[in-house]
C-alpha cells in the first residue's frame, strides 16, 4: 500500500489512528474555502468521493460537544462565516492520537494509489474513460446532495485516487466550494493549480464546468507524464491518437473555452451539473440528525444504481 496525502495520508504526519485503532488522515480546517462541503463529504455516501468522519478539537482540550464551541471557533478562525458555525457542530467529535497540531476534519483512511503514480503502461483509453466517469459522477452527486451547484477547483493527478478495488475517487475539498454565494471566503479567493486551472478562474468565474478542464488536464498529464504546464499542441494530438474516437471527442469537448461546450464531454446517463434553471431543492442539511454512522459507502455507480432509474421513471411520468 502507499501512503496518500490529506484525505489519504500521503504524507505520515497526516496519518492518526483513532482510540479504536482505525488508521485516518486529517486535513487541517485553517484554510478551507467552504465548511459545508465537509459536513456534506460527512454525510454522503458514494465510492467516488472520501468520507469525512467527523472533526478533531476546535481548541487545545476539547474533548466533545462543548456550550462555548462556537465561541471558540469564532476566535481561532476569525475568516469563516459564523452562519456555518452551529451546522460545523453537528460533526462527530473524533478523538485521535497524536492529537493534531491544529484543529482538523477527520477523513477516512483509502488504499490505492494517485493517479500520477500510475505508468503509462498501466493505462488504456478505456480505464481511463473509466475513471473519467467515476469523478464525473462523484461530483454530479455532490451537486445533487447539497441542492447547488458545486466546484471542486482543484482537481489534477496528485487529487485523484485509484483505490485497491480500481474505482477513481477524489481527494481534498478544501478549496472546494458550493456556488451559491454563501461561502466563507470571497469568490475572488481561490486554490488552483497552474495548468490545470480552467481559463474563467482566472478572471474570477468559478463553475462546476471549470472542473471537467482540469479533469481532461490531469489524463492528458499521466498520459504525457508530465505536468500539465510543459504540455503543448503535439502533447494533445499525440494523446488523442492513443483513445479511441469517442472519448478523444469528449477530451476535447472538455478543453474548451466555452464552459457550456464542455458538458457535451457528460454521458446521457450521467447526473449533469446543476444549472440556474434546474436546481432542485435545498437538501444540504435539512435531515442532519438522522443520518446514519454507518461508514460503507454506496455499491452502486450511476450506471448502475436502481434507485436512479425508479426516480427518474417516476419523476418523467409527471
Amino acid at each position: 500500500m502507499t501512503s496518500m496525502a490529506d484525505e489519504t495520508g500521503k504524507k505520515d504526519k497526516h496519518a492518526v489512528v483513532t482510540h479504536d485503532g482505525r488508521r485516518v488522515a486529517i486535513k487541517p480546517i485553517d484554510g478551507w474555502t467552504d465548511l459545508r462541503t465537509a459536513l456534506l463529504l460527512h454525510d454522503i455516501r458514494s465510492p467516488y468521493l472520501t468520507r469525512c468522519l467527523g472533526r478533531s478539537h476546535f481548541y487545545t482540550g476539547d474533548s466533545g460537544d462543548r456550550t462555548d464551541e462556537r465561541t471558540s471557533v469564532v476566535v481561532e478562525h476569525k475568516n469563516f462565516d459564523s452562519r456555518h458555525y452551529e451546522e460545523s457542530k453537528h460533526l462527530p467529535f473524533i478523538e485521535c492520537h497524536p492529537i493534531p497540531e491544529t484543529p482538523s476534519f477527520i477523513f477516512e483512511w483509502v488504499n490505492g494509489r494517485p493517479m500520477r503514480e500510475i505508468g503509462g503502461k498501466e493505462l488504456s483509453s478505456s480505464l481511463l474513460e473509466r475513471w473519467f466517469d467515476d469523478i464525473l459522477d462523484g461530483l454530479s452527486w455532490f451537486s445533487q446532495c447539497a441542492g447547488e451547484p458545486v466546484a471542486h477547483l482543484d482537481i489534477s493527478p496528485d487529487n485523484i485516487i485509484i483505490t485497491d478495488s480500481g474505482d477513481a475517487l477524489l481527494i481534498d475539498f478544501a478549496g472546494a466550494r458550493i456556488l451559491d454565494g454563501n461561502a466563507q471566503t470571497p469568490g475572488t479567493s481561490r486554490i488552483f493549480k497552474e495548468g490545470y486551472a480552467a481559463p474563467e478562474i482566472f478572471v474570477g468565474d468559478l463553475l462546476p464546468e471549470s472542473d471537467l478542464y482540469a479533469l481532461a488536464m490531469s489524463i492528458f498529464s499521466v498520459l504525457c507524464d508530465e505536468p500539465a504546464t510543459t504540455l503543448d499542441r503535439a502533447s494533445f494530438k499525440g494523446v488523442l491518437k492513443k483513445l479511441t474516437p469517442s472519448f478523444a471527442d469528449r477530451l476535447r469537448c472538455c478543453l474548451s473555452e466555452d464552459p457550456i461546450v464542455r458538458r457535451n464531454a457528460l454521458r446521457p446517463s450521467s447526473l449533469r451539473p446543476i444549472s440556474e434553471k434546474d436546481r432542485p431543492s435545498h437538501v444540504c442539511h435539512e435531515n442532519r440528525q438522522q443520518s446514519s454512522d454507518e461508514d460503507d459507502p454506496c455499491p452502486y455507480s450511476f450506471s448502475t444504481c436502481p434507485f436512479l432509474e425508479v426516480a427518474y421513471i417516476l419523476c418523467s411520468t409527471e
